[in-house]
């Protein structure tokens, strides 16, 4: 097997063919592991060095680790990138290569011609992925320690094959409020909801309306959403729209926007990215009734799993949630090896 490191931020393009195959043999894999969220995160928030490491045999991708090398508290740092916004980052592998691409990654991670490490930080690794148990025996196994620690949650909705069925994996009570919500809401005259997937002459009013429900949402979502944050998802957004993964939905009542959510979709997937609410229609729970549109809408399109991604909101486990743990692991040794040269005095 071939590894390859790739700094140039070009090399996002010039991979995008072998990458977007890989994507396609790799069930399961979360948009985030598109090449045009990870450039575009790059673009906005991009520091330290780009390690775009690939992994080909016979001229075939079969795995690919995007990773950047910086300094930090001292030490140098070699990690996945993006966690703040990218609700999983594991390395993107064809299936049945895991163990062979691990191996590949830890023997170079010891090689002199490595860049200086002092610590390799996986970020939001899924539990349940084929990676994840693999790295500590492989680690030992390379003179390496892989110590592991859960950071949040993701929950997420393996969807039953009808509306009806679903309902009645709720609880009770929780099954009984989302009815009563939905029908208190469907009484309202002037009411309807409405999903945008295309880059449309309508995708920027679109992306703008979202971005302010948004932050009319919450405090900490307002101040989240600084001005160069609100960059790197108008881009984003865009891209996703003109290449099919990304959606906004939408639920108006009396003709203004009452509640907004951000999505993706692929194969048998939807993943639930972020929400907007106007406060003004708190009272009708417009987000909870939009959120269950989405999830019937999902059910009648065959799809096998609503993702609701990062954080433990209790709404999210009263539509019936299963836990799904997410890790970062931390790859360390007891000397360094390789460029030696520290971050003080590199800087």
């Amino acid at each position: 097997m071939q590894i390859c490191i790739s700094h140039s931020i070009a090399a996002f393009e010039e991979l995008a063919h072998l990458w977007q195959d890989l994507l396609a043999r790799a069930p399961g894999v979360s948009p985030f592991m598109r090449p045009t969220w990870l450039r575009t995160w790059w673009e906005h928030f991009g520091e330290g060095e780009l390690h775009l490491v690939t992994f080909k045999e016979e001229g075939r991708l079969v795995g690919l680790i995007p990773l950047r090398r910086i300094a930090r508290d001292g030490q140098w740092i070699l990690e996945t990138f993006g966690e703040e916004v990218t609700d999983y980052l594991d390395p993107l592998v064809e299936p049945g290569w895991e163990e062979a691409v691990i191996q590949v990654f830890l023997a170079w991670l010891t090689r002199p011609e490595a860049p200086g490490w002092d610590a390799v930080l996986l970020w939001n690794t899924r539990e349940d992925s084929a990676l994840f148990p693999l790295w500590p025996g492989a680690a030992a196994a390379h003179g390496l320690t892989a110590h592991v620690e859960q950071l949040a949650i993701c929950p997420m909705i393996p969807l039953p094959p009808t509306w009806e069925a679903y309902l009645q994996l709720l609880d009770r009570k929780d099954r009984h409020e989302l009815r009563r919500k939905i029908h208190r809401l469907e009484a309202v005259e002037d009411a309807r909801w409405y999903l945008l997937q295309w880059d449309g002459p309508e995708a920027d009013e679109a992306i703008e309306a979202f971005l302010t429900l948004m932050a009319a949402s919450h405090p900490e979502k307002a101040a989240f959403l600084h001005e160069r944050m609100r960059a790197f998802f108008r881009q984003v957004i865009r891209q996703g729209l003109r290449e099919g993964w990304a959606r906004l939905s939408f639920l108006e009542i009396e003709g203004k926007k009452a509640a907004a959510f951000l999505d993706f979709e692929d194969r048998d997937r939807i993943w639930l990215y972020n929400a907007g609410l106007n406060p003004r229609y708190a009272g009708l729970s417009p987000g909870v009734v939009l959120l269950a549109y989405l999830i019937r809408q999902a059910i009648a399109q065959g799809k096998q799993v609503f993702d609701l991604l990062r954080g433990d909101e209790p709404y999210k486990f009263r539509f019936g949630a299963r836990e799904v743990p997410l890790h970062r692991i931390r790859i360390a040794r007891d000397r360094p090896a390789g460029d030696r040269t520290s971050p003080a005095s590199a800087s």
